[in-house]
């Protein structure tokens, strides 16, 4: 064989095997869906046979961490590997700046790129922005939506136009974004919805104090615990019966087993607040989704699972420990649940270019490269994982190994010091107890916010 030719093969064999050691990436992100909201997750009136199925064929994590308390700073931290605290101005209104992004890595090593669905990550959406190549056109607020008429779920027309996407790409590698709307409010589902999820009984003791005190709450404000937790998982289902169609859309185009397929939450689920003055004056409001403001506001049923307290807008577990379920059918042990990683949205962005095969400087991330975990072991987190608001005054909040601190800018703020394998719920202060753990973890604490910005700039946006 000639010289020539047979470097041409040569190379053209190397592109080969790299193209099948490369796997597509679909990353499904659920808003405000709380750590115990699906039936694989333990919720006792969850219906999600889709993802259940996922994590039935790959694995569930019991330990993912979200790096914020609202959209756009756990959307930072999973885009750029870097902590939003770190942003001294906020991404949903500057974007990140010089900061590199995931899809920006994925898309100079040969991958097609899309996102479709909630954006939050600035106000740039042409083609392009952060290396993506299709931007889909249903980023809005969930208040902007219209619903679908067809029977199916407020956030179908994003799958739609995913598959469409991942048809279109299917003879090369692909990431693909697929941020949804659900569970963020407003919850306002359909007849067809609510009709598809089926009746609910409900016996509050299945749930833990912490979630009986919300649907006491509920009653409270003049609602139906029972219909608006039907509401919400019905809500969720529309959301799961997207996923379905999707994985089979997978099967259908033979992209199954070389397609690792990640879903999470952004963080944990949103609270219930009562509503201020005149309830009767209240429900004659409607949200913008035409839905009654009042009854879409009591939708809010997330659940922190048995375990957690807190949810969104909290550093507590309930609000920064979300599901995580990754299925890649060529590396990905199936059936197995790890209790034990503790893994961050900062890594997603590391641990990728880990699987792809993308040199980084791993010094520039806050996060670390735990993919160790997603292929089957444990991963021995080496990086403390922090928390706060792009706030100057905004409390921190660290964990290391089993020890949690929350911390204090208040003069005569309380400092909380946990155990998390003895309590998970966030329940027992050690910190006089533990005085030694105390003063390590404060120190560390305060030597990282001595790092951050001294002030910060949020333009219009200032939270979701």
């Amino acid at each position: 064989m000639k010289p020539l030719l047979l470097a041409i093969l040569t190379f053209a064999l190397s592109l080969s095997c790299r193209s099948a050691d490369r796997p597509n990436i679909i990353f499904i992100l659920a808003d405000d869906l709380g750590w115990g909201d699906l039936h694989c997750y333990g919720h006792p009136y969850a219906k999600t046979p889709n993802l259940d199925k996922l994590a039935a064929e790959g694995t569930r994590f019991t330990k993912f961490h979200a790096t914020g308390v609202t959209c756009c700073p756990a959307r930072t931290g999973l885009m750029t590997g870097r902590l939003p605290a770190t942003f001294q101005k906020y991404p949903a209104s500057f974007g990140f700046g010089s900061r590199i992004t995931i899809t920006e890595l994925l898309k100079k090593n040969g991958y097609a790129t899309g996102h479709f669905g909630k954006w939050h990550i600035g106000t740039t959406l042409e083609p392009g922005t952060y290396g993506i190549d299709v931007i889909g056109s249903d980023q809005g607020a969930p208040n902007k939506h219209r619903q679908p008429q067809d029977g199916r779920g407020r956030d179908a027309p994003m799958y739609d136009q995913a598959i469409d996407f991942i048809e279109k790409h299917k003879g090369e590698p692909f990431y693909v974004n697929i941020w949804d709307h659900i569970s963020h409010h407003p919850i306002h589902p359909t007849q067809a919805v609510l009709d598809a999820f089926g009746p609910l009984e409900l016996e509050e003791a299945k749930f833990t104090p912490a979630m009986q005190e919300k649907f006491a709450l509920c009653k409270k404000m003049g609602g139906d615990p029972a219909a608006h937790l039907r509401a919400f998982l019905a809500d969720v289902k529309s959301m799961d019966d997207e996923i379905g169609h999707l994985l089979k859309k997978l099967d259908e185009l033979g992209l199954r087993e070389n397609t690792l397929v990640v879903f999470s939450s952004d963080q944990g689920a949103a609270p219930l607040r009562e509503t201020d003055g005149d309830e009767a004056k209240t429900r004659k409001k409607k949200d913008r989704s035409g839905g009654d403001l009042a009854d879409t506001r009591l939708n809010a049923m997330g659940y922190a699972g048995p375990d957690f307290r807190g949810g969104k807008h909290t550093d507590l577990e309930g609000g920064v420990c979300v599901p995580f379920i990754v299925r890649w059918p060529a590396k990905v042990p199936a059936g197995r649940v790890d209790q034990q990683s503790v893994i961050s949205g900062a890594d997603w962005l590391p641990s990728l270019c880990s699987i792809t095969g993308i040199s980084i400087n791993a010094a520039d991330f806050d996060g670390e490269d735990s993919s160790k975990a997603l292929l089957g072991s444990i991963h021995v987190r080496g990086k403390p994982l922090f928390w706060k608001t792009n706030t100057e005054r905004s409390d921190p909040t660290l964990l290391v190994k089993n020890w949690k601190l929350h911390g204090s800018h208040r003069r005569h703020g309380e400092v909380t010091l946990y155990d998390l394998d003895a309590d998970p719920g966030e329940k027992n202060n050690l910190a006089e107890k533990q005085p030694e753990v105390l003063k390590r973890l404060t120190e560390q604490l305060a030597a990282w916010t001595a790092t951050l910005p001294k002030t910060y700039e949020h333009g219009d946006d200032k939270g979701d």
